[in-house]
This record gives C-alpha cells, sequence and structure tokens, in this order.
C-alpha cells in the first residue's frame, strides 16, 4: 500500500502547505523553492489578505539543498531515487567509495540508475543519508 499524499513529498513534486505555520515546495522562476506560511494564525490571515498567500518566508533551495531534499525523502520509496538526480551531491555510480561500502554493508543498491535503499538500509536511513550526503562535501 502506498500514501498517494506522501508521495508528493517523496517524489519531490510541488506542493502547497495551506494554514498556519505550514511548509511547501514549489518550483519558482525554475528553482525548488521552500516556502513556510505564517505561524500564529492572525499573522497568517493578514498576509493572506494582503497578498493573497500567507507566506511568511521563500528561499531558493541550492542545487545542493534540492538534491538532498531528493535523496533524503526519495529513498523512502521502494524504487530510490535517480541516481542522475543526486549529482550536485557529487555522487558517482562508478568508483564513489562512499557508495561502494554502503552497498558492500547492504544498505543500498544500484538497480538501472536509481540508489534503492534495502529493507536493512531503510532501518537505519538517516544514516545511510547522512553518509550519501556528506560523502562528497
Amino acid at each position: 500500500a502506498r500514501s498517494r499524499h506522501n508521495l508528493a513529498y517523496w517524489r519531490s513534486w510541488d506542493y502547497v502547505g495551506v494554514g498556519p505555520g505550514a511548509h511547501g515546495r514549489l518550483t519558482l522562476d525554475g528553482a525548488k523553492t521552500a516556502v513556510r506560511a505564517a505561524v500564529r494564525p492572525g499573522d497568517y490571515v493578514r498576509q493572506v489578505g494582503e497578498s493573497g498567500r500567507g507566506w511568511a518566508e521563500r528561499a531558493a533551495l541550492s542545487p545542493r539543498e534540492a538534491a538532498e531534499e531528493r535523496l533524503l525523502m526519495g529513498l523512502r520509496t521502494v524504487e530510490g531515487v535517480e541516481l542522475a538526480e543526486l549529482e550536485p551531491l557529487g555522487l558517482r555510480d562508478c568508483g564513489d567509495r562512499t557508495l561502494a561500502e554502503l552497498r558492500q554493508a547492504g544498505l543500498i543498491r544500484l538497480d538501472g540508475g536509481r540508489l534503492v535503499a534495502t529493507p536493512r538500509g531503510r532501518l537505519v536511513l538517516d544514516r545511510v543519508a547522512l553518509e550519501l550526503a556528506t560523502a562528497a562535501a
């Protein structure tokens, strides 16, 4: 069974968070952009009245930040994430020591150009994602 709702997050689709304190990710001007609504209900209502949106913050993610989010969220799915989408992290199928070590430990696998967490790897997914995100930093 899959949560269709959560697939938006896990696959890095655009989504709008509505309501005080809500978060969203939108592609604006060609860049993945993080938005956060005002936390206090009164501030949120005022923002919506003034601008039509309740956003208190809006920040374009760097290519690296977007790739880190894609890694963190994409590895939660059984299909994983395209290795090409992680290029800003410097991960390479051939010759990357961290990839090789995590594969040898049985925590990840490469499947047709996709990086996939194994069932064992999902048990320690935060650590796997940290190792991958900082491999070439």
